[in-house]
């Protein structure tokens, strides 16, 4: 009896030998996503507006769209050696509808689109947070 399990114990030893790993390279583009957009790329800026605009028609309903967002620049890239999720934290100025222009601050988050295969933008305009989504002044994302 002891004979057979220990035959087989080392028959699944022999298979699990032959199985390819994670580090085989299967999964390394879902894994080590290490190139996302810049902080200026128009496609994070368009996502920003069109999701910005969508929640205030049918959200806010305070009357104020954003039009662009200008003179942005990067405060910081944490890269897959502190975490697996490589983010771009942003900022730049928003150009509302009400001719104001406050600083928004913007996270880009590489390989957490849909199924992993693209980013994920998360924003914050401090003076429009009334929900204190991102902590007050947009902390969470200002880092």
């Amino acid at each position: 009896m002891i004979r057979k399990f220990l035959s087989g114990l080392a028959v699944a030893a022999v298979a699990m030998t032959s199985i390819p790993s994670a580090s085989a390279g299967l999964l390394d583009p879902l894994l080590q996503r290490t190139s996302f957009p810049e902080c200026h790329d128009p496609g994070v800026l368009d996502t920003i507006i069109e999701r910005f605009n969508w929640a205030e028609e049918r959200t806010w309903l305070r009357g104020i769209n954003l039009d662009s967002i200008e003179r942005t620049r990067e405060r910081l890239v944490q890269s897959t050696n502190v975490s697996p999720i490589p983010r771009r934290y942003c900022r730049g100025h928003a150009r509302l509808s009400n001719g104001k222009h406050p600083t928004i601050y913007y996270l880009i988050e590489g390989g957490q689109g849909l199924a992993g295969n693209s980013y994920n933008v998360e924003f914050c305009i401090s003076a429009l947070d009334e929900w204190k989504e991102y902590d007050g002044s947009c902390r969470a994302i200002r880092y």
